[in-house]
């Protein structure tokens, strides 16, 4: 699952498996009654969505995660036992910067206290403005893009682990512990997360020791890839891996000629492959690299979580971005009773002094870490059309890359 600005209609798949959904979102529901609330104890949430259109792939579980913390702290009494948050549906973003500005702009003319944007980049940073004038909240979906709080401002947060990090993570993990010894670089310009995270894995990579040894360039949707299957043929030595942050239908494209050609290295991947569309491939991604925000770990919180969010949506719990969501949901309760406030100030002043704080997956820590969280993140192995847990990403602070910008 990625957050990033993927400006192509390509989640083909992803969206046949939404289908039934993007009329609307619907909440989780908790059995019993709310409590009643005063009306100067409540939080006003807008949700500022895509419901149709590529992003709808990420920005409806995201919701429906967003729903089931909010659902949960309602029933029992708020956010500090006392705080309503209440859910404020704007307008179908469509994908498109152009609705989402409108989407946006009607939310603050309802006076919402915080706001969530969609995965789209270039739609969260268009709308977030509005937001930045008005010194409101936002939390940018699941968008993993290291500039997007930076275009914003300061009142824009990002939700999910960033690209430097993640893509760090993976360099790390796979010098480290899959004892890979040489990468080719699989990239497009297209946008920046596909362009940044391979870059961001060649620094701490070759940090551990590891050597890029190519790197190639290709478009969206791109039907032929010939020239870099020929390029990586050239090389003096199949590389031990091919690390690259493509998704669907680019990756299982390239994947189907590389492997006609003989080309055998393993696929490091990125957070956009965390999908039950592309686990479904078979053995054309069997033991592929998928870098996540679950964890799948009988036992785990993370499994009794799940297995609660999968009795209603079963066709989404293997979309992480539904626990983003959730873990974001977790996120903004926690600010608002350390707060003990309802204005959109108090809450950011309570966010940014969040650290080590407890969610299914483990710890987020938004202190020290410039409105891009520290959140956890784990590697999986896809193994028979599942993702099988590998480790918990661990990266020191200070191998963190340098965000490209």
């Amino acid at each position: 699952m990625t957050g990033s600005d993927h400006r192509i209609a390509s989640h083909v798949s992803r969206r046949t498996v939404l289908a039934t959904m993007l009329g609307g979102v619907a909440a989780v529901g908790i059995a019993g009654v709310s409590p009643a609330f005063a009306a100067d104890k409540t939080v006003r949430v807008g949700f500022s969505l895509a419901h149709t259109g590529w992003a709808a792939a990420y920005d409806v579980g995201y919701a429906l995660g967003l729903r089931m913390a909010f659902d949960e702290a309602n029933a029992k009494g708020g956010a500090g036992g006392k705080y309503k948050i209440e859910v404020t549906e704007g307008t179908d973003t469509a994908s498109s910067s152009v609705e989402a500005i409108k989407s946006v702009d009607a939310l603050l003319e309802k006076g919402v206290d915080v706001l969530f944007t969609s995965c789209d980049a270039t739609s969260s940073v268009a709308a977030g403005r509005s937001g930045q004038k008005k010194g409101v909240l936002m939390f940018a979906g699941t968008s993993t893009q290291v500039d997007v709080p930076a275009k914003v401002g300061d009142w824009m947060y990002l939700a999910n682990f960033s690209d430097n990090v993640s893509g760090g993570s993976t360099g790390v993990f796979a010098a480290k512990d899959l004892g890979i010894k040489t990468a080719y670089l699989l990239k497009s310009s297209d946008n920046t997360y596909t362009e940044y995270v391979p870059e961001y894995f060649a620094k701490t990579f070759e940090q551990y020791g590891g050597k890029v040894v190519g790197k190639g360039n290709f478009t969206f949707e791109q039907a032929d890839f010939g020239g870099i299957i020929a390029e990586i043929k050239a090389l003096p030595a199949e590389p031990d891996a091919i690390m690259t942050a493509a998704f669907e239908p680019d990756l299982p494209a390239f994947l189907r000629q590389a492997r006609a050609a003989g080309i055998k290295s393993r696929i490091v991947g990125a957070d956009g492959i965390d999908s039950p569309s592309f686990y479904a491939l078979g053995d054309l991604v069997e033991n592929t690299i998928v870098l996540s925000n679950r964890l799948p770990v009988e036992g785990s919180k993370y499994q009794d979580i799940a297995k609660v969010f999968g009795k209603s949506h079963p066709d989404q719990v293997d979309n992480s971005a539904w626990i983003v969501g959730y873990d974001a949901g977790l996120v903004l309760i926690e600010a608002i009773k350390n707060a003990d406030a309802t204005d959109s100030a108090s809450i950011r002043t309570a966010l940014d002094k969040i650290k080590d704080f407890d969610v299914p997956n483990g710890k987020v820590s938004y202190t020290g870490f410039e409105r891009r969280p520290m959140v956890p993140i784990s590697f999986l192995e896809i193994k028979s059309g599942k993702g099988v847990f590998m480790k918990a990403a661990t990266i020191d602070t200070a191998d963190i890359p340098a965000p490209i910008m």
